[in-house]
């Protein structure tokens, strides 16, 4: 038998604290062998994403580790820096959850591809750029050729997802690092980027330890799934039967938490909708368009982001947009917050004309007060200098000011009560919390406001299934007691069933199909919308490459020579 690719040994990860040393991770152990697929999953906070860090040597300095890692036999403890440095070059690859705050917003996704490609694998700079538009039109990426001109910020969550995968597979690794990689993918995306994977694990005996909160997805995709709970790996499993060969109550409780399991809080007669004869928001024939660089030479094309759309959404109503990545849901839903301007078309909130920006200082407290809206990548949207309790109490001034000390405190414990947060987290700065929980912090925040409307954008897809649930419960609890209306920007076909009364598909900028949510997805009208449905995994879905197959695989760029290095 050959060694494992990867071998975790009782690895254990601490951090320091004021009241001493803390242990996140305990006893952690695994194994990925060559060309096998692993699941690591859990839910957050459970000290995955910590492990992974361990392996690739990207945890804080101050964090202390024990325990042994090894990668094609090599222990990593017994590397120097440069060796370690070498071993992430060559042979390990890792993409991450939140891919904005990876890229520099500076530089344009070709530098970012093709940096190691010139510097460590000695490749010619118009050669590099060959293969990083080999590497994008392989992982699905649209016009490859353009986005190499492109910078992050020109670029939706979905497509810089697909960026950082491809990234990843340029040095040709042995062993590939998939932290939470699908959670700012729609569901074609996520499938023909794991069908890509999986054409790749056979094609390069690539190894994949892949960390996800979907357990049906790493059933479907994994070859043996790991359980984590609370730092520790508690059992392992056979993806293929991992349902029927369950033993820790843990695991069985995690694969019960689907968002259909668990009804939603019964609606109060008197909370419901009147109707949206006089809506709280109403959008007519907003249209929207960027300026992109030209794939080639000087000059800009024009990219039609949201094309013709109108709907209605009533007070305590909701209402969710659904499509594939780029098809313009966030670019609506930053329209009507205030964040883009509309080319054409009209936004009324609440019967007032937000067409155009606000006048003056009150008048944008008043809207902020109005409209809230949570981000897809809360790393991003939270100042990283803040502490919790910072960035709640700033939000809980900004909109009341009058309150004395004792009323900020006891509303500020109130907030993280209300995403289920601990209260010893509030002296806690978002790059200490996990995925999950920074969303967590996002959603508080903006319910500091008290808005009548809530827009969320992507809001609950960095969490497991079990905070999902408790998550949109929340949300639909206090949608019926307080007649907040929610607006849900998503690629998660099973949110908009749970929580959405209304649902408009969209692609290409463009309303496919729209109506009551059960009807619209129980007997889709349009192919658009069957094929979502389609690619939501369950039992016996296989992922399939619906992007045209290429003749031969890319090849390899041949690192297991020496390798030349070149002076930048």
């Amino acid at each position: 038998m050959t060694a494992p690719v990867l071998e975790l040994q009782g690895l254990e990860i601490g951090m320091p604290t004021p009241d001493g040393p803390r242990t996140l991770v305990h006893d952690c152990t695994l194994d990925v062998a060559l060309g096998e697929s692993v699941g690591l999953v859990g839910e957050s906070g459970s000290g995955k994403t910590l492990s992974v860090r361990a392996i690739a040597g990207l945890l804080p300095e101050s964090f202390t580790t024990a325990g042994t890692i090894r990668v094609e036999g090599q222990d990593l403890a017994a590397l120097d820096e440069r060796g370690r440095r070498e071993l992430r070059a060559l042979r390990i690859g890792m993409a991450f959850q939140t891919p904005r705050a990876h890229l520099n917003p500076l530089r344009t996704i070709g530098d970012f591809l093709t940096e190691a490609l010139v510097t460590v694998a000695g490749l010619t700079q118009d050669a590099a750029d060959r293969r990083a538009v080999e590497l994008l039109d392989e992982v699905g990426v649209p016009s490859p050729a353009r986005r190499l001109r492109q910078r992050p910020a020109e670029l939706s969550g979905g497509l810089l997802q697909r960026v950082m995968i491809a990234s990843t597979l340029a040095m040709d690794p042995r062993l590939l690092l998939a932290d939470e990689i699908t959670t700012a993918l729609d569901v074609t995306t996520q499938e023909e980027v794991m069908a890509v994977i999986g054409d790749l694990r056979r094609h390069r005996d690539l190894s994949l330890l892949f960390i996800t909160h979907d357990l049906a997805l790493a059933g479907a995709v994994c070859d043996r799934v790991v359980v984590m709970k609370q730092g520790r790996t508690i059992e392992t499993l056979h993806g293929a039967s991992m349902r029927a060969d369950a033993r820790e109550d843990y695991t069985r409780i995690l694969m019960s938490a689907s968002l259909d399991a668990v009804p939603l809080a019964p609606p109060a007669a008197a909370s419901e909708p009147t109707g949206v004869t006089d809506p709280l928001l109403r959008v007519e024939g907003l249209k929207k368009s960027f300026r992109v660089r030209a794939a080639h030479g000087r000059g800009h094309d024009i990219l039609t982001a949201v094309d013709d759309v109108s709907f209605a959404l009533a007070a305590g109503g909701s209402l969710g947009i659904v499509g594939e990545s780029g098809s313009g849901k966030s670019t609506t839903a930053r329209v009507i917050c205030g964040l883009e301007r509309a080319d054409t078309g009209t936004v009324r909130v609440d019967g007032a004309d937000w067409s155009t920006p606000a006048g003056s200082g009150a008048e944008r407290r008043a809207r902020a007060k109005t409209v809230q809206m949570v981000f897809q990548d809360p790393y991003q949207s939270l100042d990283r200098r803040q502490t919790v309790r910072q960035c709640l109490v700033e939000a809980i001034r900004v909109h009341r000011r009058d309150d004395d000390r004792a009323a900020l405190s006891a509303r500020v414990s109130a907030l993280m009560e209300s995403v289920h947060l601990d209260a010893a987290l509030l002296d806690a700065r978002p790059r200490s919390l996990s995925g999950g929980q920074r969303q967590r912090v996002a959603i508080a925040r903006a319910l500091a406001a008290e808005p009548r409307l809530l827009v969320l954008d992507e809001a609950v897809s960095a969490l497991d299934v079990t905070t999902q649930v408790e998550i949109l419960s929340l949300l639909e609890r206090i949608r019926l007691d307080t007649g907040v209306a929610l607006l849900m920007i998503t690629h998660d076909l099973t949110v908009i069933r749970r929580l959405c009364d209304e649902v408009i598909v969209m692609r290409n900028g463009r309303i496919e199909e729209r109506g009551d949510t059960g009807t619209v997805l129980d007997n889709p009208q349009a192919e658009y919308t069957r094929l979502l449905l389609d690619s939501i995994p369950g039992d016996g879905w296989v992922p399939q490459r619906r992007i045209p197959v290429r003749t031969t695989p890319i090849p390899t760029i041949g690192l297991d020579r020496p390798t030349k290095r070149r002076r930048r």
